[in-house]
This record gives C-alpha cells, structure tokens and sequence, in this order.
C-alpha cells in the first residue's frame, strides 16, 4: 500500500471530508503512537508502511513516554479536528462542540486504525495494541 493508497482508505472509510485531512489525521495517529509504543515495534511497524507515513514514527528519544495516556493520545488527534464553537448555556456551560469533537476523534483514529491494520501483518496486531494507552487499545482492537 502506498502512501496515496493510505490516505484515500482513510479518507473513504470516513476518517475525514478531503485529501488535506485526511493526511492530517494520519500524520497526528502516527505521531501520537510514535510516542508510546516501544522501538521494536516502531521499527517494525515502520518497515510495514510507506515511507512517507513512516516517518511520522520517528521520536527523539529510545524509550515510550510513560506519562502519555489515552487522553493524550486522543488531545493529539482532536486538534487535527476543525471545530469551532461556542459555551452552550442550556447545559450549565458544556461545550458541546469539544464533546462531539472528542467522540469524533474516537471515529476518526478507529477509522485510521483499520486501515493501518490492513497494512501491517496481523501478527503485530496484538503487540501493538497491548503497547498503546488503555483505551487507545481497545479503539485498535474494535477497529
């Protein structure tokens, strides 16, 4: 699968509205998992993907940032997100375009999940997901 390839199964699957975002997206879940998965397996995962997509797998230090959980995680992926919005008074001050982007982010990095999936070996499949944040690997796992 080329990089092209990735990033229209993203964009096709309903990970994002066009091409920009779609990268966008991709390159924010790379990032995010750059940063907790072990090197083993970004070396390995890297190997599995377009190079172009691989290099967003590169982190300035060896080891996994242990502070960097699903909300983190999940932080990074959202601001890849265009929302925009306002305090909603009915309901106390929620905002609800940041509750509807956080539920969107789950889409989204399930969608790219499924389509890396599709492009890495499945016996990595379970490596990957017990390394990723807790319920970071359950969206790998449902995706």
């Amino acid at each position: 699968m080329d990089f092209a390839q990735l990033l229209r199964e993203v964009q096709e699957g309903g990970g994002s509205a066009g091409p920009e975002e779609a990268e966008a997206l991709v390159v924010s879940v790379l990032r995010a998992m750059a940063e907790v998965l072990p090197q083993d397996q970004l070396e390995s995962l890297a190997a599995q993907l377009p190079p172009e997509a691989a290099l967003y797998l590169r982190r300035p230090g060896q080891a996994p940032d242990p502070l960097f959980d699903s909300h983190l995680f999940l932080g990074w992926v959202v601001s890849s997100l265009d929302a925009t919005g306002s305090r909603d008074k009915t309901v106390g001050g929620l905002d609800l375009t940041t509750v509807y982007s956080g539920d969107e982010a789950i889409r989204r990095c399930r969608c790219v999940f499924s389509v890396l999936k599709r492009a890495v070996d499945e016996r990595h499949h379970q490596p990957l997901a017990a390394s990723l944040p807790d319920e970071v690997s359950l969206w790998f796992a449902e995706a």
